[in-house]
């Protein structure tokens, strides 16, 4: 896929028991997108918590070591997370402590999904979620009777290394959740939001959210900074494919950093609820 051999490759730092070395690395390449849409999930989150009147349960997509968990659960920031990460050697004991002496929000509960055991492993053991699941998404065969059914579907970075075929196995999931209750009164499917770099081209993802009956909306936020380029041949590559596709990178890509757009979905037969959570979303972006 054109658009992955653009971007620098991480993979090294995602599978460390501990999440220092991501930590570390992201704070040098000013990877900041999980403050900015925070605000978001969690403005989302409140809407559906009053509807529904119950814990939510969210799945993070491409979760690894549970940043977006950590940051809503405990109130946090990235740059708390590094004051703590980066100054203190790895221990689970520590980390758990740190998380474990904080207030944190009930309201909700995270299961992960991510193609590393380590980062879900330590996510796991300082209950930054109730599950996480190591599978492919791409591939299909997720494991139905280890994940409830949700009331939400998260994604900070990782659209664009996952594709529409990752869709299209979860919303067969949803499906068979369903296929379980009573069919005159199926479970409402759950809202999704996510980011996107500008980079990735979304067309097949919208044809399978249709497909499955979703509304996909790219909301009219102004696009949020994902983070620096990691070199100057990262920014020449980024920089001439947007320019190909057409898309204006004024005062946005031409200032050394990504950006990405952010998207929120939900079925077709709540398109109203899906119009008065984008407008809320406004409220709460910081950008």
């Amino acid at each position: 896929m054109e658009e992955l051999k653009v971007k620098k490759d991480f993979t090294n730092i995602y599978t460390q028991k501990f999440p220092n070395s991501y930590l570390k690395e992201m704070k040098k390449l000013d990877y900041r997108i999980p403050d900015k849409t925070k605000p978001l999930y969690l403005s989302l989150a409140k809407q559906l918590y009053k509807k529904i009147s119950k814990k939510l349960k969210i799945l993070d997509i491409g979760s690894s070591y549970g940043i977006n968990s950590a940051l809503m659960q405990y109130d946090l920031t990235m740059s708390d997370l590094d004051d703590f990460f980066l100054k203190e050697e790895p221990s689970l004991e520590r980390s758990k402590q740190f998380f474990d002496n904080l207030p944190s929000d009930d309201s909700f509960d995270f299961y992960q999904i991510d193609i590393s055991n380590p980062a879900l492993k330590f996510s796991e053991d300082v209950q930054l979620c109730k599950k996480g699941i190591c599978v492919n998404l791409e591939s299909g065969n997720l494991p139905m009777q280890e994940l409830p059914q949700f009331d939400m579907v998260i994604a900070t970075g990782c659209i664009g290394y996952i594709g529409y075929k990752a869709f299209s196995n979860l919303f067969e999931l949803i499906k068979k959740q369903q296929s379980g209750i009573n069919s005159e009164n199926p479970k409402k499917g759950p809202v999704f939001a996510f980011s996107v770099l500008r980079i990735f081209d979304m067309e097949q993802i919208e044809k399978t959210f249709d497909y499955y009956g979703y509304s996909l909306v790219k909301t009219d936020l102004r696009p949020i900074r994902q983070r620096r380029f990691s070199d100057p041949e990262e920014k020449h590559k980024t920089l001439s494919l947007l320019h190909h596709k057409g898309i204006d990178t004024k005062w946005l890509e031409d200032d050394d950093h990504f950006y990405a757009d952010f998207y929120i979905a939900s079925p077709k037969k709540l398109e109203n609820q899906l119009i008065t959570m984008s407008k809320d979303l406004k409220r709460h972006a910081g950008n």
